[in-house]
């Protein structure tokens, strides 16, 4: 009888864990590894996140800001973290889906270091080209590209920028000149000046230069039209090009070997903080939109744009720095 009341005991205990872990945590500060430079729109949405998390764990969530490599630093740096659930990554696609078709040596493989955890937001790029000397719209533009091989460019101060731009020349069989910068500032002076034909640019960084009818957008790259930008149409619906999509998306990561309750109670909480009204209606005025999934919904689909853009790199030619 003891013995039998020891074995229920002990099992007892042992399916008791795995809830423990979940109730348990956060049981210290968190920390947000953002590969970027603070300011641009993933440390906002970090930050966003992360104050609505503070006050419903009552634990202090941290950003830390770690640019540099095209976001191999910040993401190796979560890779070597404990996998307790305190130190996250919230990155870009290119991290998962980019970088290996780029990188011969990279310091970790997406999915066996990384456990997904859940999609929070896209950033919806756009076109744009010169408001008072640049074509009226896209059709226009692939016609003059048509008749001008290799005199069209464009130009983009980021991977996920330049490979829209790729997309489109790929998809259309277009002789575009890619011109690279770094970041977004420099690119959107290059169109000022009239260094580059059009620009793929991040929708929150093109809008005050479309409002200001420095710039103006003639189609977006994503599924769906932008609700801030009116009457533009997307890049699809634009050129007839069925299943075109090249938007950015935004995710969170632990470190491989989280333990899965933690990883779930992570899922379940950001998405709480992200169906809150306040916090979407921020991260749309900024040019995002929320989003969600589960942790298996979100490895599946890194899958896919693993798919979709390592066939892309390969034939574009597009190597690391």
């Amino acid at each position: 009888m003891k013995i039998l009341v020891w074995i229920l005991a002990s099992l007892s205990a042992v399916l008791v864990i795995p809830d423990c872990l979940s109730q348990t945590f956060p049981s210290k500060p968190v920390r947000v590894v953002v590969p970027y430079p603070p300011g641009g729109p993933t440390d906002v949405l970090a930050r966003v996140i992360g104050q609505k998390l503070s006050e419903r764990w009552s634990q202090p969530v941290i950003p830390d800001n770690r640019p540099g490599a095209n976001t191999i630093l910040g993401t190796e740096a979560v890779v070597k973290a404990p996998a307790d659930g305190h130190t996250l990554l919230l990155t870009v696609d290119s991290t998962l889906t980019v970088n290996p078709s780029l990188y011969s040596k990279l310091p970790y493989v997406p999915l066996r270091d990384l456990a997904p955890v859940t999609l929070v937001a896209w950033s919806r790029t756009v076109i744009v080209v010169n408001g008072a000397t640049g074509p009226k719209s896209l059709p226009e533009l692939v016609e003059f590209a048509r008749a001008n091989p290799g005199k069209a460019n464009f130009g983009a101060g980021t991977i996920t920028s330049r490979l829209a731009g790729e997309l489109l020349k790929r998809r259309l069989g277009l002789d575009i000149v890619f011109i690279p910068y770094k970041g977004s500032a420099p690119t959107i002076q290059g169109l000022l000046s009239g260094d580059v034909t059009f620009l793929v640019v991040a929708t929150s960084a093109a809008m005050p230069h479309i409002q200001s009818g420095r710039f103006r957008a003639i189609a977006t790259t994503g599924a769906q039209p932008i609700s801030s930008l009116p009457g533009v149409p997307t890049v699809a619906a634009a050129v007839n090009l069925p299943g075109f999509d090249s938007s950015v998306w935004m995710g969170f990561f632990a470190p491989a070997g989280t333990p899965v309750e933690i990883v779930q109670r992570l899922n379940r909480d950001i998405g709480q903080v992200l169906s809150q009204p306040e916090v979407r209606d921020q991260l749309v005025s900024i040019g995002l939109d929320p989003e969600t999934n589960t942790p298996a919904e979100f490895a599946a689909f890194i899958r896919r744009e693993t798919e979709l853009w390592s066939p892309i790199i390969r034939q574009s030619g597009i190597q690391a720095d």
